[in-house]
């Protein structure tokens, strides 16, 4: 057995739990944003989606640098570190010269924005993959970066390219589109400068590209705005489009992506229907229906209202980060950072759909606790994931006692129930304890705990201590009842009727840009048999 004890806490912006006002931290998170409108727009995106403490911009090496003298040079736009995943963006902005002949232009622009972004990719993960601990957040090399990247035997690279500037030639060209570019995968390497707006495989033979346009990229992280959601679906991106039995055409992005959040579940996501997973065509072709029919499907509309508690779950790691000091709680236990980092990741690996359901969880907790004006806690876990268990504790403080020593007896309490849920959920190998201020509070401010308890066996010795916790606190006791919820990340509420009559009002809208779109697709698909 081993007890991490990440008792990680931070106090809320009214400075309850802290004495210091100007505090900043224990890790060392960069403000750098970019050096251009483009690249920080990237890495707001990129902050958004998967937080600061796995996202960097502006990072630089020391390959040219000796003995503290020379320049350093410059590694990646953005890089985003989390685990043994490692998502490297290449971001470059290049205007579409409209005004010079269409092969011209797209020549040009495709080996500024798509080939020039594919060799910096490929440079930076041979240098990462080589020497991961020298990339750094400054030019001159001293600050190294909070989260460490991954040895090369264990890392698992996503190169991506982000272009600029082709939407409106784009769309200009195909009439009545986004302007996202066109996906064929039977377009390879140099055979790119024959057809403009087409992107397939980059670089056949290396590590695999994404190119994203600055429209593809933002339904992207809009629709998948955690990084456990982003990094699954570029790794099954890959896999469909890197198949060289299999072609793989689509008029955008957007089509890909629609089709890939309408197939699956909450489980396993797939850019087939199910009863075509396993079937291996010479050919695959995504219409341009996909993205339409998802915007107007009414279990999506109603998914996107229930996903917005779930940012509760984001702004609370984001305080973990920012403001989260285990030494004033227990100043006695020490902890590297990367330990540190290892709980919050806990935190920040839950999809968009788990990040819904532990929000509720957790704001059920404090209604119960409002409601009864006393202790409260809840268990929570899933039959999909029955490994990982959550306390949710919201621990009320005695008028007598001051705020420093209610968090010490609170994380204390916390302490006990994440242990004891090892005696209710034996299955269960991480316990991940969060603690609240009782919502009935009568003083200002806020602070939250966070416990981390691995155990995949109990010794006897534990055991005997969480039996001893349970029956002396009273606490997770025996026959104590188990709710088991179930949820679907898309509700299924809709009847015949009322699909009836959501297809009538779209199917007009759906018909016309149908008809927009269709030489969009045509173009694409005769160009297959050129060069």
């Amino acid at each position: 057995m081993s007890d991490n004890g990440t008792a990680t806490e931070t106090a809320g912006a009214k400075g309850v739990g802290h004495t210091q006002d100007n505090y900043k931290g224990i890790f060392d998170i960069s403000d750098a944003d970019g050096v251009n409108e483009s690249e920080r727009l990237l890495m707001r995106l990129c902050r958004r989606s998967f937080l600061s403490l796995w996202s960097f911009a502006n990072l630089h090496t020391d390959q040219d640098m000796r003995d503290g003298r020379g320049s350093a040079k410059e590694f990646a736009d953005v890089l985003v570190v989390f685990g043994n995943d490692v998502v490297i963006f290449s971001d470059k902005h290049v205007a579409f010269q409209q005004d010079q002949e269409l092969s011209v232009a797209w020549k040009r622009w495709y080996k500024r924005a798509v080939s020039s972004s594919a060799k910096q990719l490929h440079g930076a993960m041979g240098w990462a993959s080589r020497f991961p601990h020298r990339v750094y957040l400054d030019s001159a090399c001293q600050r190294p970066l909070p989260v460490s990247i991954p040895d090369a035997s264990q890392a698992r690279y996503h190169l991506v390219a982000v272009t600029r500037g082709s939407v409106e030639a784009c769309a200009t060209h195909f009439a009545g589109s986004r302007g996202t570019l066109v996906i064929n995968t039977e377009v390879k390497g140099p055979a790119h400068e024959n057809f403009p707006f087409t992107v397939g495989v980059v670089t056949p033979g290396k590590e695999f590209v994404h190119v994203f346009d600055e429209i593809s990229l933002e339904f992207v992280l809009r629709e998948l705005d955690t990084v456990s959601d982003f990094v699954a679906y570029l790794s099954d991106r890959r896999a469909l489009l890197d198949r060289p039995e299999t072609g793989v055409i689509a008029p955008g992005e957007e089509q890909l992506l629609a089709a890939y959040l309408r197939n699956g579940d909450e489980l396993r996501r797939s850019f087939l229907p199910t009863n075509q997973q396993h079937e291996n065509p010479g050919l695959i072709l995504f219409d341009e229906r996909q993205f339409e029919g998802l915007m107007g499907n009414p279990q999506y509309v109603e998914k996107k209202r229930l996903d917005r508690p779930s940012y509760f779950w984001d702004a609370l790691i984001e305080n973990f980060i920012r403001l989260g000091d285990p030494n004033e709680l227990v100043p006695y236990f020490h902890q590297e950072n990367a330990d540190l980092e290892e709980g919050l990741r806990l935190l920040a690996r839950e999809s968009r759909f788990r990040r819904r359901i532990l929000s509720d969880a957790c704001a059920g907790a404090l209604r119960s606790a409002r409601a009864k004006n006393a202790r409260n806690a809840r268990l929570f876990t899933t039959d999909q994931e029955p490994t990982t268990v959550y306390v949710f504790l919201i621990q009320p403080k005695d008028d007598e006692d001051d705020y420093a020593a209610y968090r010490r007896h609170r994380i204390a309490v916390l302490h006990a129930y994440t242990k004891c849920a090892k005696l209710r959920f034996p299955e269960g190998t991480t316990f991940i304890g969060l603690a609240f201020d009782h919502p009935n509070k009568n003083y200002r401010g806020s602070s939250e705990d966070l416990f981390v308890f691995n155990c995949e066996h109990f010794s006897d010795e534990d055991r005997a201590e969480a039996e001893r916790y349970r029956r002396d606190l009273g606490i997770v006791r025996e026959g104590l009842e188990v709710k088991r919820m179930h949820a679907s990340e898309y509700p299924d509420f809709i009847t015949r009727a009322d699909t009836a009559a959501q297809d009538a009002k779209f199917a007009q809208a759906r018909q016309e840009k149908r008809k927009r779109n269709r030489a969009k697709m045509a173009k694409a698909s005769k160009r297959r048999n050129r060069k």
